[in-house]
């Protein structure tokens, strides 16, 4: 932290800053660069020949491709997960600390710029009384409660993050519950016998008017409660998209898709999830499993045959394995139910095909405390309906595709 500081300082006197303006002030430079060669192939695309009426595929199920669309066998170096961040905290007296993050990208992969601080950056107030209230472009509790498990520290952005199943539709709608909300407030609460509990929202800065006399009001709503003590970590989360359309607008079937913006009628969306969480570490060893029931939900009058409810139940299980000094493995389990679904008008709707799961493992040497390299297997097993997808360089996957991704490459943080 010291040496950090220090960083801050010298940046601060190049860039022609007022050193003293520090004084009060503790500055951290930090981040992380993961860049990876990755080879990526895909498989097992359900032919144009399957329907709904034969029983292979889902109502919901997105377009199929002729002949089925497998994508060939392709290298690339992807550097998702690099980061750079400048956070800092002053005291004001009394307790209370001003606290601020700005963070974004760090495209060393491609060299394309970017908006600075499209991570996490937030401006806000601490006490040791009264918990932290922070403003800005915020990971949702429903998210960040699950951050613990994630694996090697890779949350999403990356092939090996478990979000393209559990997190996802199975219709392609990639991270539909694993968001970082822009204008967004949050409250995190004091610590209590090692139990916190998060709660943020974040407004419709827009409303835009639905085609009749509604109003849309896409705003969020996401909360849970923490346990951390020891070796045993608990979370109990819940988010609301309200008029988020997560499933109309996210890549369903077009023939029973809503059209909120462009049809006739006042329509709107209520999505949901819950997730509970539970981690255990003990000694070189790592477990944690998590499960989540998930429901998208439409309202509104509608021609029958259109949306009207999709549910699904998600888990995943993960274990991580220091086997001794430098070296580290880690695996994980994922997988989604084909679910239930209704369509307006009693309309029969079928949910077959729409199920997915992956399995991932992966392999991890330290350098030092700050550098290691690192070799990762994923595949991603899509049911015959079902879109599920990690790829990170093509637009989308076709239905019924299994998604196979080796990586290797190095990690260094700062």
């Amino acid at each position: 932290m010291r040496n950090r500081k220090i960083m801050a300082l010298a940046v601060a006197g190049a860039l022609g800053a007022p050193v003293v303006a520090f004084a009060q002030s503790e500055i951290e430079i930090y981040g992380r660069l993961y860049p990876e060669l990755t080879r990526m192939n895909s498989s097992g695309a359900t032919d144009a020949t399957a329907t709904v009426a034969g029983g292979e595929l889902s109502n919901l199920s997105p377009q199929l491709t002729a002949g089925g669309g497998n994508l060939k066998s392709r290298y690339s170096v992807d550097a998702s997960n690099s980061r750079i961040g400048f956070r800092g905290k002053e005291d004001l007296g009394g307790g209370l600390k001003t606290v601020w993050q700005i963070e974004q990208k760090a495209t060393i992969d491609t060299g394309a710029s970017g908006a600075l601080a499209n991570r996490d950056s937030f401006v806000g107030l601490q006490g040791g009384g009264f918990g932290t209230i922070r403003l800005g472009n915020m990971t949702t509790v429903y998210k960040s409660n699950r951050e613990p498990i994630r694996f090697f520290g890779i949350e999403s952005g990356n092939f090996i993050s478990a979000n393209g199943v559990i997190s996802s539709t199975p219709w392609g709608n990639k991270n539909a519950f694993h968001v970082r909300q822009p204008n967004s407030i949050r409250y995190d609460s004091p610590v209590f016998g090692g139990v916190d509990i998060g709660v943020q929202y974040a407004p419709d800065e827009i409303r835009l008017p639905s085609p009749g006399t509604a109003t849309l009001n896409a705003y969020l709503v996401s909360f849970g409660v923490k346990y951390e003590s020891g070796p045993l970590y608990l979370t109990l989360s819940h988010e609301i998209h309200n008029d988020f359309f997560g499933a109309s607008g996210g890549g369903l079937n077009a023939t029973v898709a809503n059209s909120p913006l462009n049809g006739t009628n006042d329509l709107h969306s209520k999505d949901s999830a819950t997730r509970a969480v539970a981690g255990y570490k003990v000694g070189p060893t790592r477990v944690a499993f998590s499960y989540s029931p998930i429901q998208y939900t439409e309202s509104g009058t509608r021609a029958a045959g259109k949306f009207d409810s999709y549910k699904n139940k998600t888990w995943e299980l993960v274990w991580e394995q220091t086997w001794f000094g430098p070296f580290k493995t880690e695996a994980f389990y994922a997988t989604a139910s084909a679910g239930t679904c209704t369509l307006t008008g009693g309309v029969s709707c079928s949910t077959s095909g729409l199920d997915g799961k992956m399995i991932a493992v992966g392999g991890e040497y330290a350098l030092s405390k700050r550098t290691a390299l690192f070799a990762l297997y994923a595949k991603l097993i899509n049911g015959a309906s079902a879109a599920f997808d990690n790829t990170a360089n093509v637009s989308k996957v076709d239905v019924g595709t299994d998604i196979t991704n080796v990586a290797v490459g190095v990690k260094q943080d700062f």
